[in-house]
């Protein structure tokens, strides 16, 4: 199985563009960010 490269601009849309998907794009957002507890977008 191929995954999208979510640098593309167009399979970041289709990954994180809607609001039914905000929970999967915060999660990503702090992993990536490697967010403390305290400073962690909720």
């Amino acid at each position: 199985m191929q995954f999208a490269d979510i640098k593309n601009d167009i399979a970041f849309r289709k990954i994180f563009g809607n609001s039914a998907k905000t929970e999967i794009l915060i999660s990503f957002l702090n992993a990536v960010l490697k967010l403390e507890k305290n400073k962690k977008i909720v």
